[in-house]
């Protein structure tokens, strides 16, 4: 089954919003170290940072390999032009 450039388009809204999501996600998550660091005994944020550091490289793997095969996708149809 051929992807259209319609299909392509609705999978890459369906990218920016996850990634909306995730960046939400992040944003918790560095709040959460700010509040440690400010009412607690700041015990939690090396886990919470490490935390932080594979989620946004996760994401962004997952990202990258999103747009390549997109991309490659595209230059497909280009091609079959």
């Amino acid at each position: 089954m051929t992807q259209t450039s319609a299909n392509i388009a609705d999978d890459a809204l369906d990218l920016l919003r996850a990634t909306h999501e995730r960046i939400n996600h992040m944003r918790v998550l560095f709040n959460s170290i700010i509040k440690d660091l400010e009412h607690g005994k700041s015990n939690d944020v090396a886990e919470l940072a490490n935390l932080g550091g594979f989620l946004g490289y996760d994401w962004a793997n997952y990202v990258d390999c999103e747009v390549e095969k997109m991309q490659k996708t595209l230059d497909s149809a280009e091609v079959a032009k």
